[in-house]
């Protein structure tokens, strides 16, 4: 499952290395690569953008709709089309502005001081914030060993007070699978009426495989919500897009707690187009697990330990204390993922094109390392 860094590919020669390890740029200088923003800004390898930008389809579009600024957007023509592409009814859709306005939706919808949030850690923090400003408790369980959700450990915290939980699969920061087999289990033995949100973000970047399905892709579950967003895979982040999938009794809930107007109609239009590009998608998945490879390609030569991922990001094993790292990558014009709980030894690094890698190992080899005379591939927290 995943790319498998047990296997370096042939052809990474001293010329790879060599180009990782040029003289360093003086510290606080930005910096301008090919194909690197055009004001010559930082390196965003922190946000786990699609590098590569979005589907012309949708930019087409997007500067279509430019044409009636002075209209308010109308957002059913999007609802309607979702609910078509996943067979399912306009009225369980819910459009936000990103996926991170449903996940608001869902904090005002069913958490109140007095009920729970139940979740792993690390995780999205996202929702969490978002109940923690509402004053409800956050339940917080650690991942497994294999940076999986303990839904074993996660269902006896769930009891008549728990108010939502919620399972980001593929899980953001650690980039790995919680098995669809173990979710289905934990669905079924949790105590009824429990909402359940499920985040996939990251779909689009799973290679195929026998224990991950989408749960918009199969029958689904009366109290389960499903988000999704296009702000990572179609390359939309800066229009702000995404939406959930829900049983109409959940679904309806959400949107009494929207922004009015809350999604924009450059992004609606955009949405529209990317929706039915899957040759995009398709193109987009293969390309960031060709630069990903490349990315552990120059790990394995460094003897630095990454973890494997199905997603656009990864963890890498730090001999360093981390703020120190994030400090050093800023000054040097590249902005690499936060501190996370329990990751202290980790950063998260987004999978970027070729030149933007590259200077990311130059930045990275200007640290004093210790040297490596192996690499161990135990388990992803040892």
């Amino acid at each position: 499952m995943g790319i498998s860094r047990r296997r370096l590919l042939h052809g990474i020669g001293s010329g790879a290395v060599a180009a990782a390890t040029l003289p360093g740029i003086a510290a606080g200088r930005s910096v301008l690569l090919m194909g690197a923003p055009e004001n010559g800004g930082p390196i965003h390898l922190d946000r786990n953008e699609n590098p590569y930008g979005a589907p012309e389809s949708a930019m087409a579009a997007m500067r279509e709709s430019l044409k009636s600024p002075n209209r308010y957007p109308d957002g059913s023509v999007l609802t309607k089309k979702i609910a078509e592409h996943h067979n399912v009814s306009a009225e369980q859709v819910v459009l936000g502005c990103g996926s991170s306005e449903i996940l608001r939706m869902a904090a005002d919808a069913f958490l109140a001081p007095g009920r729970k949030l139940v979740l792993a850690t690390p995780t999205c923090p996202i929702l969490a914030s978002y109940a923690r400003q509402k004053g409800v408790e956050v339940v917080e369980v650690p991942l497994t060993r294999e940076f999986a959700h303990d839904l074993v450990a996660m269902l006896p915290r769930c009891d008549h007070a728990t108010g939502m939980v919620y399972i980001c699969n593929p899980n953001n920061p650690t980039g790995t699978l919680t098995p669809q087999q173990d979710v289905q289990d934990f669905l079924h033995k949790l105590p009824a009426g429990i909402p359940v949100l499920i985040d996939e973000a990251y779909h689009h970047y799973v290679a195929a495989t026998p224990s991950y399905a989408s749960f918009l892709d199969q029958p689904g579950d009366e109290h389960t919500i499903v988000t999704r967003t296009f702000s990572k895979i179609y390359g939309l982040a800066g229009v702000r897009i995404g939406y959930a999938v829900a049983p109409k009794a959940l679904a309806t809930r959400l949107p009494q707690f929207a922004l009015p107007f809350g999604e924009n109609a450059a992004g609606i239009a955009g949405a529209m187009a990317a929706l039915d590009d899957r040759e995009f998608v398709s193109r987009s998945a293969d390309r960031n697990r060709a630069d990903k490879q490349t990315f552990f390609n120059s790990a394995d030569v460094r003897y630095i330990r990454v973890t494997d991922t199905q997603t656009n990001f990864t963890l890498l094993r730090l001999d360093h204390p981390i703020d120190e790292v994030i400090a050093h990558f800023r000054a040097n014009g590249i902005f690499v993922g936060p501190r996370f709980p329990q990751l202290d030894n980790y950063l998260r690094v987004s999978i970027g094109r070729p030149e933007e890698s590259r200077e990311f190992w130059r930045v990275w080899d200007m640290l004093p390392h210790k040297p490596v005379h192996g690499m161990s591939h135990g388990d992803p927290k040892g």
